[in-house]
């Protein structure tokens, strides 16, 4: 068996696996390869996905979950203050609604209160423990922190106010709080089946433990559809794993939030310009969630939780044209401290490519995230980024691709750190300014240190192939069960190719391009939006191309249609084609029996190299068997693509030409 690297992951997966789930599920092989692809094994497990029937875990199987609920119903019952403190950002907020709207459901006596970014910090604090004695708290909950909040908990039980931690954060090497109760989503009776949730789901488990002790049988309503909704916006927001519970989460939630006419989410769309009848993933991670950021990010976040729990259309228009305007100067601010980073990045690393990056100037903090995901998006690196506003300790926020570790790499630099708290993906972090060169050097010593993805796997480019002829409504139908997409759960991609180029057409602006490619009879275009330079100077007609494509819906004049949507591509510079292998192959069934040698006298001259991919293929696909350097027809068993052999798609990958 060849033991190139293949360029699809389906490539590698047994016939068996794909037989067995095909048949149990009465599914096509081809979306068996792709369940299989992703480490979706058995026919329950491909069921679960398909079908949208994962399962909810029970929130009593989360630690000291009874003990939470109970005080909180004490709390109630004795009429007692409860006192919310969340966090600044969409999962804070959301978490920090959900608890709200389940208080105000159960006649609670509640105030909430969500620290300022520069004012307050990050997570419970003694400011804040005082500001919620102030408001006579006889309990205090926190959501989507909390879980480091060590001193401020014991300030809190001196004064006599109980605490219950809810949170979804990496917890640092102390003990747990001692408290009520700590509610972490990997504290759970299955630690093996424990899905990382967000601040906000973790608040809505929470939530429901409450209700089906509080209030057993209601567990369909418009508010239990809003607070799972909320979650959704937790979710997406904090950028979940989209498995498991997650998966059905958001999917249950997106709908709730399509059917939901609160008054403040009303008005949170229609100044986002998003149809809620029509909302997905896509338009809460690009319009809903960095109008919610934006409150906590240049003002405070407690106006995006006003907006959610608005009762009247008025104040929900006031508060949604408020946080309209807070993000109009965050995106200003942001591109202008953007473009501030990225020239400190190429001056700091002017003579080498940066592994992990570490950058600060006078930007507001709370666009320093922003900025440092754009650092990822560009770089390809983590990268933190702090603001410095002159103080001695400056604060700063960390991003990271995915398959990264932010929270162990911050970890390991600890000891330069002034404070630091987060998650794999995100951080947030302080240093001294006397320790930021250290920590820049140590920082980027761990990263490189760090173990990376297996080479082989870096190369595979696509989930599949894809055959032109099937790209199809049919086909674009499986994989939207596919969806919703996220962390661990991609977009399917697919490679279409070797492929004849007939048309180049420029579109829009000229930085989009439409290809009309031709396969065998089969013709089809491709779209490629943001194409790269050689895609729009140097393909052209009569040349191979092979695209990496997502399939998706275009709806023009109210036809639909499929579009295949190109996210990366090579010319193709002489592969063997599928002509070339049909005179090879009715040689050999002619013949039955074929030398080597002869085959190589049959190329008349022509590369040996190629008449050897040719040979490997048939042995690959079960066309021909090879011995002592003669190869015998074999009848196989069923028909099969070339580019299923990993011989092929080795050639392929050897022939591509970057554009």
């Amino acid at each position: 068996m060849p033991t190139q690297t293949p360029l699809w992951l389906t490539a590698s997966i047994s016939d068996e696996m794909v037989e067995a789930i095909a048949k149990a599920l009465d599914l096509p092989r081809r979306v068996a390869r792709w369940l299989l692809a992703r480490n979706i094994k058995t026919p329950e497990e491909a069921r679960r996905f398909l079908y949208a029937r994962e399962q909810y875990s029970d929130p009593f199987d989360f630690h000291e979950m009874r003990q939470a609920v109970d005080r909180i119903q004490r709390a109630i019952a004795g009429a007692q203050t409860i006192v919310i403190v969340g966090d600044y950002d969409v999962d804070g907020v959301t978490a920090s609604t959900i608890l709200a709207s389940e208080l105000q459901v159960l006649g609670a006596t509640w105030a909430c209160l969500i620290p300022e970014r520069v004012a307050d910090g990050y997570g419970l604090s003694a400011g804040l423990v005082e500001r919620a004695a102030q408001r006579g708290a006889d309990l205090i909950i926190t959501v989507d922190n909390g879980i480091r909040a060590h001193a401020a908990i014991d300030l809190a039980l001196d004064l006599g106010i109980d605490v219950i931690v809810t949170d979804h954060h990496e917890p640092d090497d102390e003990p747990l709080p001692e408290c009520t109760a700590v509610v972490h989503w990997s504290r759970h009776e299955c630690p093996d089946d424990a899905i990382v949730l967000s601040g906000a789901g973790v608040a809505w488990k929470l939530c429901q433990a409450l209700a089906h002790l509080s209030r057993p049988g209601t567990s369909t309503s418009d508010h239990a559809d809003w607070i799972l909704g909320l979650a959704a916006l937790g979710a997406i927001s904090d950028i979940m794993p989209m498995r498991g519970e997650n998966r059905r989460l958001i999917r249950e939630g997106l709908a709730a939030l399509r059917l939901c006419r609160r008054p403040g989410w009303l008005a949170l769309c229609d100044r986002a310009r998003v149809n809620p009848d029509e909302l997905s993933v896509t338009g809460v991670s690009w319009r809903i969630a960095p109008r919610m950021n934006a409150a906590g990010r240049m003002s405070s976040a407690i106006v995006a939780f006003n907006l959610l729990m608005a009762g009247s259309r008025t104040q929900a228009g006031e508060l949604a044209d408020e946080i309209e305007q807070l993000n109009a100067n965050r995106k200003r601010l942001t591109d202008e401290a953007v473009l501030a980073a990225q020239a400190a990045v190429e001056s700091d690393y002017v003579d080498r490519r940066p592994a992990g990056i570490v950058v600060a100037g006078p930007w507001p903090l709370g666009v320093v995230g922003i900025v440092a995901a754009k650092l990822v998006d560009r770089y390809g690196c983590p990268a933190i980024v702090f603001s410095d506003s002159g103080e001695d300790v400056m604060r700063g926020s960390g991003r990271a691709p995915e398959g990264f570790s932010l929270h162990d790499a911050l970890t390991a630099c600890s000891s330069l750190l002034h404070h630091f708290g987060g998650h794999d993906a995100a951080v947030g972090c302080g240093v001294e300014r006397g320790q930021i060169h250290a920590f820049r050097e140590a920082f980027e010593a761990v990263v490189e240190a760090a173990p990376r993805a297996d080479e082989a796997q870096a190369e595979i480019v696509a989930d599949d192939f894809l055959p032109l002829e099937e790209a199809t409504m049919d086909t674009l139908a499986w994989t939207q069960r596919f969806s919703p997409h996220g962390p661990e759960n991609q977009p399917l991609r697919f490679f279409v190719g070797p492929a004849v180029v007939k048309s180049v057409t420029p579109l829009g602006d000229g930085t989009h391009v439409r290809l009309r490619l031709q396969e065998g009879k089969t013709e089809g275009d491709v779209v490629w939006f943001q194409a790269p330079e050689g895609a729009k100077s140097r393909v052209q007609v009569g040349q191979l191309i092979g695209v990496v494509a997502e399939l998706e819906e275009n709806v023009w004049r109210g036809t639909r249609r499929v579009q295949l949507r190109v996210t990366d591509g090579w010319l193709l510079d002489e592969p063997v084609m599928r002509d070339v292998f049909a005179v090879f192959y009715r040689h050999l069934h002619k013949e039955r029996v074929v030398e080597r040698e002869r085959f190589y006298q049959l190329a008349k001259g022509q590369d040996v190299a190629k008449v050897d991919v040719i040979l490997e293929t048939f042995v690959e696909l079960g066309f021909a068997a090879c011995h002592n350097g003669a190869y015998h027809v074999l009848e196989a068993v069923q028909p099969h693509d070339l580019r299923e052999a990993i011989s092929y798609q080795a050639h392929l990958r050897s022939h591509f030409v970057a554009l």
